[in-house]
């Protein structure tokens, strides 16, 4: 497990307003905050988790505020603060905030067959403190990655192997059946 990161919490405060429950979404929140999240979803999303686990009441906010947002950062999300903010936020699962944070994860369609057999190990490896959603997710994707390359069979067989250590324990549905579908953006997926 990734060790535990601690930020300055000072950095933060000044950002973070009063939340109300009422109005709409941009309506709970003052434009400081969202800014302050924006920013903050757009990184790595370590200062978020750790901002989110010191102020937990803005977590429906942030999903909230996640699930509209399509113009990210190049940076990719740290797998283990991706699965914190999964765990911290599991009463909040909309399906287009679970697929905007998947979208910010590291790719593999762009590895080598030797990178792809790299990070299935990592996950094996680091799959009890891995949220049960990006497990599920990166299994699909390693295997969607191995019906659209031309492997040798002896290949492919080493990678269906480790496959099978991945224990994945999650029924979410990606699909794009929800109120959401229509919100995915074409140049996202």
């Amino acid at each position: 497990m990734e060790e535990e990161e601690e930020f300055d919490l000072k950095h933060f405060e000044t950002f973070l307003g009063e939340s109300s429950s009422e109005g709409g979404h941009w309506d709970k929140i003052k434009k400081r905050t969202a800014t302050l999240f924006q920013v903050l979803i757009d990184g790595d999303l370590k200062e978020l988790v750790f901002v989110l686990k010191h102020y937990p009441q803005y977590t429906e906010l942030v999903c909230e505020h996640f699930r509209y947002l399509y113009n990210y950062s190049e940076q990719s999300a740290d797998i283990f603060a991706a699965s914190k903010l999964l765990y911290m936020s599991e009463a909040y699962h909309q399906k287009q905030f679970v697929r905007n944070l998947l979208r910010k994860l590291e790719k593999i369609e762009t590895y080598e067959l030797s990178q792809v057999k790299t990070f299935l190990l990592f996950l094996v490896e680091h799959q009890e403190c891995l949220h049960p959603i990006i497990i599920s997710y990166y299994k699909a994707e390693i295997v969607a990655y191995l019906k659209c390359g031309n492997y040798h069979l002896l290949q492919q067989k080493i990678i269906e192997k480790e496959l099978l250590k991945l224990h994945v324990k999650s029924d979410f549905d990606f699909g794009a059946k929800d109120r959401d579908a229509s919100l995915d953006i074409p140049y996202m997926v």
